[in-house]
Order: C-alpha cells, then structure tokens, then sequence
C-alpha cells in the first residue's frame, strides 16, 4: 500500500511541519532527495533497507535540479515513482518502535559493516 502519493506528500513528511525537521522548506528535488537518503542512513533505518544508496546516483540531473514545486511533470514520472517508493519504505521505518531484537538486528549490522558498536 503507498502511503505517499506526491513528492510535496514526503517533503510534508520529512520538514514541512513533519516529525523529522519541522519548518523545513525544500527548494529543490535534490534537496529532498537528500534528506529521504539522509533519514534512509539512520541506523534505525539501515539495518534493515539500504537499497536507498543509488537513488540519488539513478536519478537524472534535470530532476534533481528542477524546483520542488515545478517537479510534477509526465517526463519526470519514473524519477518520481522511484522517489516514492523509497519514501514508502523509509519513512514508516523509521517511524517505528524499535524492539529488541531490532536493536540486536542494528548492532549485527554495524558489527559487520565494521563499526564500533559502542558509538
């Protein structure tokens, strides 16, 4: 089920009054972009998605550069979609309570990706 149907849907999420950075205006698609990716890096989120790394790298850089309120436009559908469907998946994420086991899921995965556990 999407849970975000617009890129204006997730800025809302993540800065315009949202939970993650209230008052928080995006310029552009790349300024979004980064902050989903940002939220996407939390160890919240990463222990369990990364598919969020090549987001920004797939995109086209029109799309990145083209103003967020100026963004919803047929040629842009697919760099859109791809944008949603990460927002889907990091958002609710990191949204969530974290249980022990997630917690134990989190410092399985900085162990392996060579981090100091104690940080």
């Amino acid at each position: 089920m999407k849970k975000f149907e617009s890129l204006e849907d997730i800025a809302h999420a993540l800065g315009d009054g949202g939970p993650f950075n209230p008052d928080i205006e995006y310029e552009t698609v790349e300024d979004l972009v980064d902050a989903l990716v940002d939220l996407g890096n939390t160890d919240k989120v990463f222990a369990l998605h990364d598919d969020h790394l090549g987001l920004k790298g797939d995109l086209p850089a029109d799309f990145l550069n083209t103003p967020l309120s100026e963004a919803d436009k047929p040629k842009f559908e697919s760099a859109i979609e791809a944008v949603i469907e990460q927002a889907d998946i990091i958002i609710p994420l990191s949204e969530r309570q974290l249980s022990e086991d997630d917690l134990e899921e989190i410092r399985e995965d900085k162990l392996y990706r060579g981090e100091d556990v104690d940080d």
